[in-house]
């Protein structure tokens, strides 16, 4: 009996999610996409702290499945695969009241980069890259990628990422703000866990509610900005966690979260 195409697995209170198809460097057909939506939806339990998705076999993600037998994804057309398909899991990362760090291994292709691009915090392999190939097929970015890579590298880099298909290694990706850490090859997945342990042990709804606050911040105004901020610190200033982080700093310790 083969492996599932996608695995789950906890590490204490850190949920990790794997794409499992080396042999095609974890493209994703039908039941991936499946999976990996029914995955995300079970890391939003309350019991993880945090989520480190990555790809097993020395690739982190290729993209979409165009052999004969993965380009139809199953669903009638393709704008019904990304509506019903892709972007469940891709809201599901965006919207996780945790944060979401990615374990990235050589290539990160086509909608692949969109997973990539939806997480919090990246850290990749030091041989690793990030390639939206889309123009290479007569296609344009999708899965997101048109709204969160000019974002997060400008519109002329991203614009030019896009329609040349630029191969882009991990240290430019650095560089530009995409990834936070460079590992050595093989090492993503280890570093990643360890980063989503130190974060597992934050107050919850503080950084919750700072990955919404961010988040949300492309849609709001400054000055709507300011008082969502003002209103959401109203209600943590004096919360259970508050105080004991005030305690802790005073007396020297580390703070011990509880979510309250």
């Amino acid at each position: 009996m083969s492996e599932p195409k996608v695995l789950f697995e906890e590490h204490g209170s850190v949920a990790v999610i794997s794409l499992n198809r080396p042999e095609k460097r974890n493209a994703l057909d039908p039941e991936t996409v499946l999976l990996f939506n029914e995955f995300t939806e079970k890391a939003k339990d309350k019991k993880y702290k945090s989520v480190v998705i990555t790809g097993n076999g020395g690739g982190f993600c290729a993209g979409a499945d165009l052999t004969p037998t993965g380009d139809s994804m199953g669903w009638e057309s393709v704008e019904q695969a990304l509506n019903e398909g892709y972007h469940v899991g891709l809201n599901n990362l965006i919207s996780m009241d945790k944060v979401v760090i990615a374990a990235v291994e050589g290539p990160c292709a086509g909608i692949g980069c969109a997973y990539f691009m939806s997480s919090d915090i990246v850290i990749m392999g030091r041989s690793s890259f990030f390639q939206i190939g889309f123009s290479k097929i007569g296609l344009i970015p999708d899965g997101g990628s048109t709204w969160l890579l000019p974002r997060i590298v400008g519109y002329t880099r991203a614009f030019r990422m896009a329609s040349e298909a630029q191969r882009v290694m991990s240290e430019e990706c650095k560089e530009l703000g995409m990834c936070a850490e460079i590992s050595e090859d093989g090492n993503a997945l280890n570093d990643a866990l360890e980063m989503a342990k130190v974060y597992a042990d934050f107050a919850p709804i503080a950084l919750m509610r700072t990955k919404k606050l961010m988040r949300e911040s492309f849609d709001r105004s400054y000055h709507d900005q300011l008082k969502e901020e003002a209103r959401l610190q109203d209600d943590l200033v004096g919360s259970k966690d508050n105080i004991e982080g005030v305690q802790a700093f005073v007396e020297k310790r580390k703070p011990k979260f509880t979510g309250e």
